[in-house]
């Protein structure tokens, strides 16, 4: 009967998982936050058209490259508004669509159904909530895609081409791509003069993008995002993002198989991680959904089939990642968002002929909705939908 489903099981268990994760953030009132307003502010007064060459030529609103993300941002506002549900499901469809495309990349290198599944269900635990972080959903999926087109259509690689320009630019991190292409090539048959296409790309792009930084065009004297300069910061960034029992593990799947040319997928982990890492002033989560898929299809292919012998070892594999806290999380009953709350306190007031905010306790998104002057578009979406 498992045969004759086929694939289909694994594909619908992976998009009631990540449901699951949008389920959760309705039950919790998920609303913009911090830069979101900023953005949404920046969106208002600039088209499509008006801000992709000027991001491309002089850099993003935070001096950096990341074009594709802001125009999926925009285009979603531009069509559906300030209508933060229409964000919550832009992050819950390009995260499933990550999802199934791990799956059938790992499926195609290790050729283990179960195995594949598992390992998705692995990386479903980095759902990111934050509209912001669409940046990291995209660099992903564009990433993922171009692994998968080579993988599948290596006859058509100017597809994988073009989906690797779009993940450089969602994401400058995205350089690191052909190094986890060319550690693959250790571990199965892939033609290396077509990585060294996309090296030779992902050079270009660095010389381009290291332009801005060199003529401090880019960070400037921005504290958040200065680069760590002693070896022991950097190496407390890496500690920071790496749980030292899913190190061990990992280590021991090598020495345990005695598949050593494995090692440079697995030092692919650490490459991603180094750009996060050395932020010493920037701790942040969502810098390890990118690495996560490289760590996620090593030990896909390194899991044995699922049977009652190997079950202990996605038991430990599973407990080492987290366990409970692997599987998305539930809402039993409605949560207030307290932000959320604080920003009606200030629609509240606006909408009663007010804009003294003096005696409110204002949290920090209404401040940032205030700031950012975006308030009047918040109040207009609120009279459309009573």
């Amino acid at each position: 009967m498992i045969k004759k489903w086929g694939i289909k099981p694994y594909i619908i268990g992976l998009i009631l998982l990540s449901l699951m994760h949008f389920v959760f953030v309705l039950r919790t009132n998920t609303f913009f936050s911090i830069d979101d307003f900023f953005e949404i502010a920046y969106f208002r007064n600039h088209s499509i058209i008006q801000f992709v060459p000027d991001f491309i030529i002089h850099g993003d609103i935070n001096e950096f490259r990341r074009v594709t993300g802001f125009v999926a941002f925009a285009a979603i506002q531009n069509i559906f508004g300030v209508n933060h549900l229409a964000f919550d499901a832009a992050m819950f469809i390009t995260h499933t669509i990550n999802l199934i495309l791990l799956f059938f990349v790992v499926r195609k290198l290790s050729q283990n159904d179960f195995a594949s599944f598992f390992v998705s269900i692995l990386f479903n635990k980095n759902y990111l909530f934050y509209y912001s972080n669409i940046h990291e959903n995209l660099l992903a999926l564009f990433s993922i895609l171009t692994i998968f087109l080579v993988l599948y259509y290596p006859k058509k690689f100017y597809f994988a081409v073009m989906t690797y320009i779009l993940a450089l630019f969602s994401k400058e991190t995205a350089v690191i791509l052909p190094v986890g292409l060319l550690a693959l090539s250790y571990v199965y048959k892939l033609e290396r003069k077509k990585i060294l296409y996309l090296f030779m790309i992902s050079f270009a792009f660095g010389l381009y993008a290291g332009y801005f930084y060199v003529t401090k065009k880019i960070l400037g004297d921005n504290f958040v995002y200065m680069p760590a300069i002693k070896i022991i910061d950097i190496l407390k960034g890496y500690l920071f993002y790496i749980n030292y029992k899913v190190l061990i593990v990992s280590v021991l799947f090598v020495i345990y198989t005695k598949k050593w040319n494995f090692i440079p997928l697995l030092l692919t982990v650490f490459i991603a991680l180094t750009p996060a890492a050395m932020l010493v002033n920037r701790r942040e989560e969502y810098y390890v959904y990118m690495p996560f898929i490289y760590l996620m299809i090593y030990f896909g292919m390194l899991l044995p089939k699922f049977n009652f012998k190997n079950l202990l070892v996605y038991v430990l594999v599973f407990f080492v990642f987290g366990g409970r806290s692997v599987l998305p999380r539930i809402a039993w009953q409605e949560f207030p968002n307290w932000q959320k709350e604080s920003v009606n306190h200030v629609l509240d007031r606006v909408e009663s002929g007010s804009n003294d905010f003096s005696d409110l306790n204002l949290e920090r998104d209404a401040k940032s909705m205030i700031g950012s002057g975006t308030t009047d578009l918040f109040l207009k979406y609120r009279k459309q939908n009573d």
